[in-house]
């Protein structure tokens, strides 16, 4: 208390009370705790209160002695309040920002380990692409083989074999013929795999065309009448786009009803992509089966009804995938199909 005392004489009692009660407390509300910091307050307030009256400060009234210090433990509390107050903020503010970076350190961890799959993924699907293409080539070779000699088994004993024995090897040969057909489209879905090719201007009113000549005879066949808008001219693989919507307007041609079928083509400019529409009066796909005829192998109706080995579609999503399109279907049993896909209008430099 003395030296309170001297400290208030020769300064004032600002800097006593900064340096022997303001800097303790808020020290002790920081560093240790609220409590410890409202204790330390009310000492200070009783410690002042007894300066001022061993001092002999003298006022107009008695109680504004006990008035100012009561005024003064009020300070106190508010700054023991404040000092916890922001002791608090800062120290959920230094959880978060470790939070944060374990956070940020678990995301590079799941980045880099997502990187790493994608990468082996890629090259898994680059060897299981050539592994179907080698195995569909030298398949080919033994296969046709067979065909030849039970070719040429029904030349030589024409007439002359058991009826069941005709059978089976008309059995055989179309079994021989559907291999053939399964290998060929493994071919051409691995091909599309695989091939890269720097994409160049593709008027699509011509593809369509093209495409719409080498299903003549099909086209023929169903009485099918293929019409189309104005197309965009893209940047693609024009061999590629060509077997896309060759294929589009063959399926289409192939799941008709009695009618004949009518098939139309169309394209509009999004703001990034185009958007092509294949729209036909086929039989319709049921709402289970949407999701799921782009796949591979997928086949939802018999040979003998539809003949086809389930690859066509497959190799259309892979092809508009390659261009960095999305491809899906919108139909209704009975009411026909259309068939959306997107090129983008900007395309990558490869594919």
């Amino acid at each position: 208390m003395l030296v309170v005392g001297v400290v208030d004489y020769r300064t004032g009692t600002e800097l006593s009370i900064s340096i022997f009660y303001l800097l303790p407390i808020s020290l002790m509300a920081w560093f240790v705790d609220r409590r410890a910091g409202i204790f330390l307050s009310l000492i200070s307030s009783v410690i002042q209160l007894v300066t001022d009256i061993v001092a002999g400060h003298t006022y107009s009234h008695p109680i504004i002695v006990y008035w100012n210090n009561a005024v003064q433990l009020g300070f106190f509390l508010i700054i023991v309040f404040i000092s916890s107050a922001l002791k608090v903020e800062y120290e959920r503010t230094v959880r978060l920002n470790a939070n944060l970076q374990d956070t940020l350190a678990k995301l590079k961890r799941a980045q880099d380990e997502l990187e790493r799959k994608a990468q082996d993924l890629a090259r898994s699907n680059v060897e299981l692409e050539q592994f179907a293409y080698v195995a569909a080539h030298d398949l080919k070779g033994p296969l046709v083989v067979a065909g030849g000699h039970i070719h040429r088994l029904r030349r030589l004993f024409q007439g002359k074999m058991h009826p069941d024995a005709t059978r089976s090897i008309e059995y055989a040969l179309d079994g021989i013929n559907r291999m053939e057909a399964l290998i060929h489209g493994l071919l051409a879905y691995a091909k599309v795999g695989t091939k890269a090719k720097k994409l160049n201007p593709s008027d699509c009113n011509d593809i369509v065309e093209l495409a719409t000549a080498n299903l003549q005879v099909e086209i023929e066949k169903a009485g099918a009448i293929v019409t189309h808008n104005q197309l965009p001219t893209l940047f693609s693989d024009d061999i590629q786009i060509l077997q896309l919507f060759q294929n589009l307007i063959g399926n289409s041609i192939k799941f008709h009803k009695e009618e004949p079928p009518r098939i139309h083509i169309c394209a509009e400019q999004n703001e990034k992509e185009w958007v092509f529409s294949v729209c036909d009066n086929g039989i319709g796909i049921e709402p289970k089966n949407l999701n799921c005829i782009f796949d591979i192998f997928q086949r939802l109706h018999s040979s003998p009804e539809f003949p086809g080995n389930g690859i066509g579609l497959a190799i259309c999503k892979k092809i508009v995938e390659n261009h960095g399109g999305r491809i899906w279907v919108e139909s209704e049993p009975g009411r026909g199909s259309t068939f959306y896909f997107t090129i983008p209008i900007k395309p990558p430099t490869t594919i």
